[in-house]
C-alpha cells in the first residue's frame, strides 16, 4: 500500500501513513496543511507504546472541529458517513467549531516504527460505539457528543432518529 513519510519522532522512530483507503489519507487529502501539523507533534513524541492517541494544543486556530458536546435542545440523528460501516450519532442544528487542537492516533507495526492512522482538528475521543476500536468510554462520550451534520457525506438511507448503541 501506499505510503507517505511524515517524521521522525524524538526517539528516532519513523512516521508514516497510508495514504490510500485510510482516515487519516482522507484526512490529509482534504486538508493538506495538517501534514506539516503532525510533523510538528511526531518530532515531540517519545514513542513507545503499542497504540497511542495525542491531542496537542497548538496555542492557536488551526482549523475546525466537526466534534461538538451536545445539548438538551439540540436535534440529534443517526447515521452511516457513506462507504463506511458503522452508525454514528450527529446533530443538526449546530456548526463546526473553531479549534487549537490536533489529535492524532498512532501504531507501532511490526518493524518498530508508527503508522499515522487518522488524524483531526479537535479534541481527543474515544472510537465510535460499534467499531473496532470501542473502548468503554465510547458510549458514554458518544451519548453527549456528536459529529455536526455539515461535515460528512451521509447515507441518506441510514438516517434515524433511534439509538443504535
Amino acid at each position: 500500500m501506499y505510503s507517505f513519510a511524515i517524521g521522525v519522532s524524538a526517539n528516532d522512530c519513523q512516521v508514516y501513513t497510508k495514504i490510500i483507503n485510510s482516515a487519516a489519507g482522507r484526512c490529509f487529502s482534504r486538508q493538506p496543511h495538517l501534514v506539516s501539523l503532525a510533523k510538528g507533534v511526531v518530532e515531540s513524541l517519545e514513542l513507545t507504546e503499542p497504540t497511542l492517541q495525542v491531542t496537542h494544543d497548538l496555542g492557536r486556530t488551526i482549523g475546525n472541529t466537526n466534534i461538538v458536546a451536545t445539548r438538551d435542545k439540540d436535534v440529534i440523528f443517526y447515521a452511516q458517513r457513506l462507504k463506511q460501516s458503522g452508525v454514528l450519532r450527529f446533530v443538526k442544528n449546530r456548526s463546526m467549531e473553531p479549534s487549537s487542537e490536533l489529535s492524532i492516533i498512532l501504531r507501532k507495526d511490526s518493524d518498530g516504527n508508527y503508522e499515522l492512522t487518522d488524524i483531526w482538528i479537535g479534541p481527543a475521543c474515544p472510537a465510535f460505539p460499534g467499531s473496532a476500536d470501542e473502548s468503554e468510554d465510547s458510549k458514554m462520550y458518544w451519548q453527549t457528543h456528536a459529529l455536526t451534520a455539515d461535515s460528512e457525506s451521509i447515507s441518506s438511507q441510514s438516517v434515524t432518529s433511534v439509538c443504535p448503541y
